[in-house]
């Protein structure tokens, strides 16, 4: 089961996602971050609480963050749970990702105040 909510910052979009990204999710994270992005702001994801990701949630991610470039936004990845990190890290995509940070572990980022 996917959750997503939205909260709207000062400073982003945030999407904290919530359960397991797979080929039954892609539908409804494409349409979230698609929401997200008509924002105009960067959009950020925290993933600290997805417990599973498969290649199809990836490929969301990739496709996000090609759309993002394209249209000048920034798509960031704030939070990775474990697992979204492994995979990140056996494919080797962390570079088409960007910017997701090295550091990007399994803790809450803070909210920015602006």
């Amino acid at each position: 089961m996917l959750r997503i909510d939205i909260s709207i910052q000062q400073a982003a979009t945030r999407l904290s996602i919530k359960g397991q990204l797979d080929i039954s999710a892609m539908g409804a994270l494409d349409e979230a971050l698609a929401r997200a992005s008509d924002s105009g702001g960067p959009v950020e994801l925290d993933l600290a609480e997805v417990d599973f990701i498969d290649g199809s949630g990836l490929s969301v991610l990739m496709d996000a963050e090609s759309r993002a470039r394209l249209a000048s936004h920034e798509l960031r990845i704030v939070a990775a749970s474990r697992n979204v990190r492994r995979l990140i890290d056996f494919t080797d995509t962390a570079d088409l990702l960007s910017p997701l940070a090295p550091d990007v572990g399994t803790e809450r980022a803070p909210v920015a105040n602006a």
